[in-house]
């Protein structure tokens, strides 16, 4: 397991010059879109679409890493290279979604 932390604040935050409110605007965004993209990994993976997953896990990846969401985003990146070399994926994806669980509820509570 990866030692990173599901969100890494400061350095997002200074990527955003301190902007807390435009931190949070993303966020919402993220917690917005995070779900479908999940939603359509499970879609994808019912029907062993594994190109389709490895789509979707690249796009998780790519916006995890623009809020910050560090740990998210590496089991993106793992999904991501899992699914393009076809191996099996559902521990992975239980993961990716506990994980990915986790990060909105930290989002939401930044945003309380």
């Amino acid at each position: 397991m990866s030692t990173a932390p599901l969100l890494s604040m400061d350095e997002t935050l200074e990527r955003m010059s301190g902007d807390r409110e435009l931190l949070g605007n993303l966020f919402q965004l993220f917690l917005d879109d995070a779900p479908k993209k999940l939603s359509n990994i499970e879609l994808y993976a019912e029907q062993g679409d594994f190109y389709q997953i490895e789509r979707s896990a690249h796009s998780l990846k790519g916006a995890s890493a623009t809020v910050g969401a560090t740990l998210l985003c590496e089991l993106a990146a793992e999904l991501e290279r899992a699914a393009k070399a076809g191996a099996p994926l559902t521990e992975l994806r239980r993961e990716l979604a506990h994980v990915c669980d986790q990060t909105l509820a930290a989002m939401r509570e930044f945003r309380a």
